[in-house]
């Protein structure tokens, strides 16, 4: 396929690092690009679709710090998925949708959010539409919450860039186990790559199942795969329903406590300050009222504290 040179259709864009430096074109977009695999960045690359310095390579070709990666999208709009989704604020430029848990944002699959936003937001009456609304940024697929779409190609050039230079704040709400107290930051790379996140402890709920359960609020001051929920297993407060940095014992089958609430930006258009939040899913209330109403139970019931440990 011919790549199109159209910056509507850009799925990202990113400078080569120092890390990745001699590193195989198709592993550094793996990383770079949130490519679920090397496989996925040899075909994006053997159809145009994925360029070098605005060039078609070969497979094999190795990058250099500088250099930067383009990914494009099909011209063609993806399929429609017919799937209601909730969105939170929206103007002809861009949207803030509320991203369900399990759902992927984007990707080769029949049901992502991305191919549910057709469904849900009309044409725009933007002066430089986008094809079809377009997610900025992604949210794993485990966890739910706000996502930036944009509808006009000056909102997704705009949005991009700010995201890139950190000027979008945004908010994660999470359940933890144990008993953390006060605030603090997490400093501590992931695969090579500086990861910084602040968190907050708001309150505590006593639990049969961890001893103590905390909600936190969380700030990630950069963007890695998984950083989250990496930096409070590092704390040693691993997420509830987190079953991969966390010990099976926390809940997975209720579903990972994580969701974003909040985002923190100017307008790509306007500049106006706008602050977009939305209340955590009732599970991160009901959840832990259950919890600390079994163990008053228990405690009444045996008049003694239970071994969590």
């Amino acid at each position: 396929m011919i790549p199109v040179k159209d910056p509507r259709f850009v799925l990202g864009e990113v400078v080569i690092d120092a890390i990745h430096q001699d590193v195989r074109i198709d592993a550094a977009a793996m990383t770079c690009l949130d490519l679920p695999s090397r496989n996925r960045a040899r075909k994006e690359i053997k159809g145009g679709r994925l360029l070098l310095d605005g060039l078609q390579v070969e497979t094999s070709r190795r990058v250099q710090p500088g250099q930067r990666l383009t990914l494009f999208a099909p011209p063609e709009p993806p399929p429609v998925y017919a799937r209601d989704i909730e969105i939170v604020w929206a103007d002809p430029h861009f949207a803030v949708v509320m991203k369900p848990p399990g759902l992927v944002v984007s990707g080769n699959r029949s049901m992502t959010l991305e191919r549910a936003l057709p469904y849900n937001l009309p044409p725009t009456e933007a002066d430089d539409p986008l094809p079809w609304p377009r997610p900025v940024h992604r949210l794993d697929a485990r966890t739910s919450g706000l996502v930036l779409v944009a509808r006009s190609l000056r909102a997704q050039v705009e949005l991009g860039r700010a995201l890139q230079e950190r000027r979008i704040t945004k908010r994660y709400r999470a359940l933890v186990s144990g008993r953390l107290e006060g605030r603090g930051v997490v400093d501590h790379p992931i695969d090579g790559r500086d990861a910084r996140s602040r968190w907050v402890a708001l309150g505590h709920t006593r639990s049969l199942h961890t001893g103590w359960m905390t909600a936190v609020d969380l700030w990630p001051e950069t963007g890695r795969t998984h950083q989250l929920r990496i930096h409070c297993a590092r704390l040693g407060h691993p997420i509830l329903g987190d079953g991969r940095y966390g010990p099976d014992k926390i809940l997975r089958s209720a579903g990972l406590f994580l969701t974003a609430v909040a985002l923190e930006l100017a307008h790509p258009i306007t500049a106006e300050p706008l602050l977009i939040t939305v209340d955590p899913p009732a599970k991160f209330a009901t959840f832990p009222a259950r919890e600390g109403k079994r163990w008053e139970r228990f405690v009444a019931e045996t008049g003694a504290e239970p071994n969590t440990r």
